[in-house]
């Protein structure tokens, strides 16, 4: 008992009520942190339909990585696959074509394979 309330102490200690000054933004890339002090400018922000395509083709590769460990994994990932993949070929090639001026965007989308369906 007195050690939860040695814990309980230690993590009411670190509430000291609102803060003093506006919240920062923090941004983590692959390990390095980045802190910055506003919201990043409209330059710098991918256009939604790059964004919208990643997260479909980030979760479609995670899926096309997995191992079925039984029919019942095969069925979820043949259906996650279908979900996820079907169309994006094609989708890539219009982003890149519709982003070609868009040094961002055409750097988001330039690890993804061209022939995945």
């Amino acid at each position: 008992m007195r050690l939860m309330a040695m814990v309980g102490a230690v993590l009411l200690s670190g509430c000291g009520g609102p803060p003093t000054q506006e919240p920062t933004v923090r941004v983590e890339t692959h390990g390095a942190k980045a802190q910055t002090d506003s919201l990043p400018s409209p330059k710098s922000v991918l256009p939604a339909d790059v964004v919208a395509f990643r997260l479909k083709r980030d979760e479609c590769d995670h899926l096309r990585g997995e191992e079925p460990t039984g029919p019942a994994r095969a069925a979820f990932l043949k259906y996650g696959m279908e979900r996820t993949c079907t169309g994006t070929d094609a989708a890539l090639r219009a982003l890149r074509q519709r982003h070609a001026h868009d040094p961002a965007a055409m750097a988001a989308l330039a690890g993804y394979e061209d022939d995945i369906e």
